[in-house]
Parts: structure tokens; sequence; C-alpha cells
């Protein structure tokens, strides 16, 4: 049996409609991430898991009980804001026990509770800091100690890492996954940043204008992309016109043609593949090139359009210049029919 069965779920704003006809299941343990542009519906889904948000249709279970009608307070779910929402007038110790002396339990308890918290999100020696003494990554593990403390069946995030600089950003969000292993925690975790959700999440919920249009691994989402849009969201997927594809590839289809950078040689800098699955020899132009630390990415003019070509970083050597002519091989295997 599943932990989470959110059914038939709808949610409108006066007669616009966020979303509806909502229907997911979650196991318990498992890491699932809310992926999609702005404005697609994900973290008012999340606010009517937390109830934060009523919602207009259908239900949302927790291992097994009816949790949509329930207050915010009464489901046993711990939200995490991008805002932090600290108390700017409490010491991080105060913050972290807020919620637990609401819950009037014992003063033994409570600092059990509030010491394990801030050892497990590295904050010793901070204990009696005010929010404003903090950087921004160690206001948002704050914030976080203080859900967990909570001990909550569920654990919401919603876009708590959208305000960090790129290096808190990687350290927090592995933080983030390495305590959610360890408690077994369900967590549903909302971003609309692709490479936050392919390196946390077990599995992945994309959403686009207020439908869930795949779920799947990450794995499963970034090699098989179910259309168009999904090809277009996750990576940097090449997608052709199916008049581009016949051009270009040879290929009998009526529809768009998806490819990943990576699944591109340059033969020219590489040794020729003459295996059956890939394609004859395509001539390009070098339009430009960008070094994204182990991977050079080329943009390459065709007689039949543009392509984005990711080749490894393997010496300075390999970055070629603006206007030279290489030949490009596609991995056919690698190519993918989307509507």
């Amino acid at each position: 049996m599943s932990y989470v069965e959110v059914t038939n779920l709808a949610k409108r704003f006066d007669s616009t409609p966020v979303f509806k006809e909502i229907n997911f299941t979650i196991n318990k343990g498992e890491f699932i991430t809310l992926l999609g542009p702005s404005g697609c519906g994900k973290s008012t889904l999340l606010r009517c898991i937390a109830g934060l948000n009523s919602v207009d249709n259908g239900s949302i279970l927790v291992d097994g009980e009816d949790i949509t009608s329930l207050p915010a307070q009464r489901r046993g779910i711990a939200m995490v804001f991008q805002s932090y929402a600290l108390f700017p007038n409490m010491t991080v110790t105060d913050n972290i026990a807020f919620g637990l002396k609401m819950q009037k339990l014992s003063s033994d308890e409570i600092q059990r509770r509030v010491r394990e918290g801030i050892e497990m999100v590295e904050l010793n020696g901070r204990e009696d800091h005010y929010p404003h003494q903090l950087s921004g990554g160690q206001r948002q593990r704050v914030a976080l100690a203080r859900s967990l403390v909570m001990q909550p069946r569920i654990l919401l995030l919603d876009e708590p890492l959208s305000a960090l600089d790129a290096k808190i950003r990687k350290n927090l969000r592995e933080q983030i996954r390495l305590i959610q292993q360890e408690l077994n925690l369900t967590t549903i975790f909302v971003t609309h940043d692709q490479e936050e959700a392919l390196t946390m999440s077990d599995r992945i919920f994309l959403m686009n204008s207020g439908q869930i249009v795949q779920s799947g691994s990450a794995e499963e989402i970034y090699t098989e992309p179910a259309d168009a849009f999904v090809a277009s969201f996750i990576g940097n997927y090449n997608l052709l016109q199916a008049e581009q594809a016949r051009a270009m590839l040879g290929l009998d289809t009526q529809l768009k043609v998806a490819i990943r950078p990576e699944s591109i040689l340059i033969s020219s800098l590489s040794p020729v593949d003459t295996r059956s699955h890939y394609s004859q020899p395509i001539s390009g132009t070098v339009k430009s090139s960008m070094l994204l630390g182990n991977v050079i990415r080329y943009r390459m003019d065709t007689d039949n359009g543009e392509l984005v070509v990711d080749l490894l970083n393997r010496s300075s050597e390999r970055l070629v210049s603006r206007g030279t002519q290489l030949e490009l091989q596609v991995n056919m295997d690698e190519v993918r029919e989307v509507a």
C-alpha cells in the first residue's frame, strides 16, 4: 500500500484553474521532486498537501488516513519555505524549539530534540545566534532543523535553495538528501531547477500547466522524454522538426525528434565511428563554444539547422574556434521521437 495517495485533486483561484485531476502515489521514505516552470502549479499543490490551501475536489491520504479536510496543524506534515520564516527575535535554539513548545512537550524532551536537530544540520556552536547573525545557508538549516525535530510524517520543501548561491546550494542539497535517507523521511521537494531534481530525487513529477506530464526516475525522465515539452525542459535536448530529422538523419518520421547533446560525436575530433547505429557524417560549422568545467558545449550550424554538442573536456586542445568546419555523427540508438 502506498504511503501517500493523491486522487483527482483539483484547485482553482476564483475561476482560474491551477490544476485538476492530479493523481499520484508515493512510497514511504521516497524523495519526490515536483519539477516545472514558474506558474505550473507545483507550489500550490505542495500547499494543498500541507493544508495551507484548501482543495476544490479530490482526496489526500497519508498512511491510509484521509487528511483532505484536516487543518494543517493536525496533518503531521512539516514545511520548509524559501524565505526561512524564522523569528528574528529568537535564537537558533528558540527557533528550533518553538513548535515543540507549542506541543507542550517536557523540557527534557525539547532539549533532547533541539540538540539532535542542531547536530543533524551541523550548527553546533551557533545555538545562541540570532537569524541576522547567520548566513543564508545557516538560516535555511535552522528552518530545516525546526521541521525535522517535529518528527513529521512528511517533509515538504518549497524551493528552499533558490535564494542561495551556487556553492551553498550544492552543499545544502547534499546535506538534505543525506538526512532524508538517514531518517527514511517521506519528502516532497519543489523546484524549477532541473539539476536539483536530477541529483536529489528518487522520482520526479514533471509538471506543466497544472498537469503532471511525466513521472519517473531521473534517468527515465532524462533519457525517455514523453513529449517535446519534457525534452525542452530537461537537459539541453536538440529538438528537430520532422522535416529536419528526415533531411539530416534520413529518418522516416512525422514527429519531432529529440537528441541529447552528448549523443552527438564530433568525428573530426574523435575516431570515426562506422557502427551501424551512428548516422552518416553531418557537416557543421562551429557557431560558438562554451567551457562548462568538465564539458565543452558547441553550437553547430548545419544545412538543416543548429545542433548543440557536448564533449568531455579532456584537454584545452579540444576547444575549437568559431568558424571551424567539423563533421558530426549522431548515435541513432539515442534519438527519440516526441509528440
